[in-house]
């Protein structure tokens, strides 16, 4: 079974899928948040391989909870209610600027870079996840 990641956010939701080794976090796409997020990601994973979803929780630079946290907190519940699939929240904290960074080293412009980094920043979220496990 895969494990599948989301880089939660309010616009866009980055989404990256594991190899099914669980060795490889690949990049899948990004989809529109708001009300049709859920439908959304339901659409683009391949739900019957995947056992886990990992959801990006953006603590603040001191480890508290802010606005944001708390928002990923309940998308993460309604993720796992939607569509039965265990889901997991992991620290992101430096997720989207690290995805910026790899992006910046590809010589995308500032737009592309911009409608690419959620996807780069689930699929680096999910290859940590990996690297650990």
């Amino acid at each position: 079974m895969r494990v599948a990641a989301i880089d939660f956010g309010l616009k866009r939701i980055g989404l990256a899928i594991s190899d099914s080794l669980r060795k490889i976090a690949l990049p899948l796409k990004v989809v529109a948040g708001g009300k049709k997020a859920i439908q959304n990601i339901r659409e683009a994973l391949p739900l019957k391989e995947i056992d886990l979803i990992l959801v990006g929780l953006p603590l603040e630079m001191s480890g508290k909870k802010g606005a944001m946290a708390s928002l990923a907190e309940a998308f993460a519940k309604e993720v796992e209610e939607a569509l039965q699939i265990r889901v997991q929240l992991i620290d992101e904290r430096l997720s989207s600027k690290g995805a910026e960074v790899r992006l910046k080293e590809i010589s995308l412009n500032r737009k592309e870079r911009s409608e690419k980094i959620d996807m780069v920043a689930a699929t680096l979220l999910l290859q940590t996840y990996l690297d650990y496990h």
